[in-house]
Order: structure tokens, then C-alpha cells, then sequence
């Protein structure tokens, strides 16, 4: 399974929101793409979430550059790979 580790919103400025790191004293757990597929278009979005579930940030319609990582699960534990 993968999952969003690192997501870069190519804009000026540049922002940066990845796993394990601080924005407003808020810790980032996930970043969740919800983006929709229509017939004729497709809406981007992408959510960033903090220890609480609460949303630090909205992402729409922006350019990105999209980082993941490989979770494994043995026995009912994930792992990250690579960590």
C-alpha cells in the first residue's frame, strides 16, 4: 500500500507539506487526496491533516509534485518502508 508522504505545491512561493513535519505548531499525519473525475474535467484537491484529524490546509487546482512511500503490514503492524 502506498501512501502520500510529500506533497509540493509548485507556486511562488513554493510550499512544502510532508508527513512528520510542524506547520503553526500543528503536527502533519496525512495528506489525503479527494480530488473528483468527471466526464470533461478533473477537480485536484488534496487534504492535510493534523494529529486530531482536523485540516491544517485544502490544496485545488494547483500544480504538485506528489512524493510516496510503500507501507507494509505484517502480523497487523505497518511499517514504513525505507525507515
Amino acid at each position: 500500500m502506498q501512501i502520500i508522504h510529500k506533497l509540493t505545491v509548485v507556486s511562488n512561493p513554493t510550499r512544502v507539506f510532508e508527513v512528520g513535519t510542524e506547520l503553526d505548531d500543528r503536527e502533519v499525519i496525512e495528506i489525503r487526496p479527494v480530488g473528483k473525475e468527471f466526464e470533461n474535467s478533473i477537480h485536484s484537491e488534496f487534504t492535510i491533516h493534523d494529529e486530531n484529524g482536523d485540516l491544517i490546509a485544502s490544496i485545488e487546482n494547483a500544480p504538485v509534485i506528489v512524493e510516496y512511500r510503500q507501507i507494509a503490514e505484517h502480523d497487523g503492524v505497518k511499517t514504513v518502508e525505507g525507515e
